[in-house]
């Protein structure tokens, strides 16, 4: 648990007594503040609001929190404005979805190319997400559709995938459909309307999938860089991508998380 951002609600809820004026305070949606102080409570094992349909009390173990809280957030905003300080270059912590496949290298080396130092990070667009929300990255570019509620986010940009090899009797293999089920399920929906009725073999690993379409035992959908798939493109099949950041609130402030959002931006297109 992230427990400084956790503490930052609590906080923002204390001095509103309000959930959705504390929301609005950060910028996010209520329903994840609201879950974010559940967490909290669950961690603690105590119970820090008295609420009902008229208002929201402190409790006393809540009363009895208040003030640590804001002193550990003073000296956690302390702490990271001191260490703007301790290195000229900053890397940034960036998730990426692991079907960007044959993309992915490319992406990454427009942003180095840009002079943005990265630390990839390479998974499911479910698992990015839940990282992003607990603070372990500061930049996600995932599948999209995805819950991405009380985030900020880009653009969806859709680059167009081939199936490689082409052939009707090989299955083909695509990251598991729990990395993002609302994509692989419209992947898999864009597939039959191609009246390809391949089965699908679901492989996590990357380099696995790679192997087996290298070795004509699979095919696999191999992303291009065309922008704006044409419905014409009959062997063509849309992937479409979202970048998102934590809100303003939560970003770390050595950062412009808008110039990283760009540059992806950039590369995908």
């Amino acid at each position: 648990m992230d427990l400084v951002r956790h503490l930052r609600l609590f906080v923002a809820v204390a001095e509103h007594r309000h959930f959705g004026r504390a929301a609005a305070s950060l910028s996010m949606a209520q329903p994840p503040l609201s879950q974010g102080v559940q967490r909290l409570e669950r961690h603690l094992g105590q119970r820090l609001f008295d609420r009902d349909a008229r208002r929201v009390a402190l409790t006393a173990p809540g009363s009895a929190l208040l003030p640590a809280a804001r002193q550990l957030l003073a000296d956690a905003d302390a702490l990271v404005e001191s260490s703007r300080r301790w290195s000229e270059r900053r890397c940034v912590r960036l998730g990426l979805a692991a079907d960007l496949d044959t993309l992915a290298g490319p992406v990454l080396a427009h942003l180095v190319g840009t002079g943005i130092d990265v630390e990839p990070v390479l998974t499911g667009s479910t698992e990015l997400v839940g990282r992003l929300r607990d603070g372990d990255l500061d930049v996600v570019l995932v599948r999209h559709p995805v819950a991405l509620d009380g985030l900020l986010t880009g653009d969806v940009i859709t680059v167009s995938a081939a199936v490689v090899p082409d052939h009707d009797d090989l299955p083909l293999v695509l990251p598991p459909r729990s990395h993002h089920p609302a994509a692989h399920d419209q992947v898999v929906d864009a597939l039959l309307r191609l009246g390809r009725l391949a089965p699908v073999h679901e492989i996590a690993s990357a380099q696995e999938r790679s192997v087996r379409v290298e070795a004509g035992l699979a095919s696999g959908l191999r992303p291009t860089q065309e922008q704006d798939v044409q419905d014409g493109s009959a062997d063509m099949v849309p992937l479409r991508y979202r970048a998102a950041v934590p809100v303003i609130s939560e970003q770390r402030p050595d950062l412009d998380h808008a110039a990283v959002v760009s540059a992806l931006h950039e590369a995908l297109r």
